[in-house]
């Protein structure tokens, strides 16, 4: 347990599944007060009841990234559940529809921008004033890897990933001296359900042939180095885009 994020007050979109849950589960075992965001209730529920029987605190605010005035009542609700706001894992994100650039539609790239990259930008927006308030914090934006490299059949995820690049590094200059670090992790090949809906071929094919340590990354391993970056063990790193790949970017 990290005993410096006792007591401190995180607010991680996209919580409901994959490396947010994992994350939510985390951050709550090291003392943090968790407000877990995300659009299905069900799941919101059942995270909460898992953290509350490990005698942790979360609440879960049902929230549409897309929309400011669901990012303004999660910002409101965090503040009225816990008094602050120190971190913010900005980890909400959709593969959206995968296929060749020609062949993609005007809403296909609407609905995955809206949330993936209009959405960082809203919850950035209105998450950097609560905790300039509270005299200054963290915040770690889930990218990919994807950002980085030409994959076939991911322009729209693609391109909004290396909007959260950008995003990220714009924020971190811009917000420095108020005593917020924000940076970006960029993940590879995850064991959660988007991997499945991304990746067709083989999965064990994929690790053998595109990760030098012959693995696919857990949610935990993603959400560790969220931790990680939240914590005071990464104090004066800010503005990066951290693969979390295995080494597979070194073969791309």
């Amino acid at each position: 347990m990290m005993e410096e994020m006792n007591g401190k007050v995180a607010i991680i979109t996209g919580a409901t599944f994959g490396i947010g849950r994992e994350a939510a589960i985390l951050f709550a075992e090291q003392g943090i007060k968790v407000v877990a965001a995300g659009r299905s209730e069900k799941e919101g529920s059942l995270l909460v009841d898992e953290i509350l029987s490990k005698k942790g605190e979360a609440v879960f605010v049902k929230t549409d990234v897309a929309k400011e005035e669901s990012v303004k009542q999660l910002i409101a609700a965090a503040l009225k559940k816990f008094g602050k706001l120190d971190l913010c894992f900005n980890n909400a994100g959709v593969e959206g529809v995968l296929a060749p650039l020609i062949d993609l539609e005007e809403k296909d790239w609407d609905s995955t921008m809206g949330i993936n990259l209009k959405g960082l930008w809203l919850c950035l927006k209105h998450e950097i004033p609560a905790i300039i308030k509270n005299g200054g914090g963290a915040i770690v934006n889930t990218s990919s890897i994807i950002s980085k490299n030409g994959m076939p059949g991911t322009t729209i995820y693609a391109a909004s990933k290396a909007g959260v690049d950008a995003l990220t590094h714009v924020a971190a200059v811009e917000y420095g001296d108020r005593k917020i670090r924000v940076n970006a992790i960029n993940p590879g090949a995850v064991a959660t359900p988007m991997l499945e809906r991304v990746y067709t071929q083989d999965l064990a094919n994929l690790v053998k042939n595109k990760n030098p340590l012959q693995k696919i990354a857990l949610p935990r391993d993603i959400a560790n180095a969220a931790l990680w970056l939240c914590s005071s063990y990464a104090g004066h790193i800010n503005g990066i885009t951290l693969p979390i790949d295995g080494g597979h970017s070194l073969l791309t």
